[in-house]
């Protein structure tokens, strides 16, 4: 398994939130401006595993989030959801960043 890390958007990727994707962010009480600021500002990390996309990334207001997303065709994502990440989980994507918790 790979993890990169990415400090800005990769090119010509799309992503698309469907009435699902808005439902189970709706859900999981997170907006969905919170995601294009994952998906569209930087630094990420990023981990493709056959057609799942992951990513986790700060949000304008400094909180993380992992967004979750299927890839449809080449370079074309669905989000399919998001979760706000807890403290364990940011201490170690610090320690993957070599940075301190």
């Amino acid at each position: 398994m790979f993890t990169f890390v990415y400090t800005g958007e990769v090119q010509d990727e799309n992503y698309t939130f469907t009435e699902q994707t808005y439902d189970n962010l709706a859900k999981a009480e997170v907006s969905p401006l919170a995601v294009t600021d994952v998906l569209y500002g930087g630094p990420v990390l990023r981990r493709h595993i056959g057609a799942s996309l992951q990513f986790a990334g700060r949000d304008r207001d400094g909180a993380w989030l992992a967004v979750a997303l299927i890839e449809d065709d080449d370079d074309q994502y669905t989000v399919t959801g998001a979760r706000y990440l807890d403290h364990d989980e940011i201490a170690a994507i610090s320690r993957m960043r070599g940075q301190l918790p």
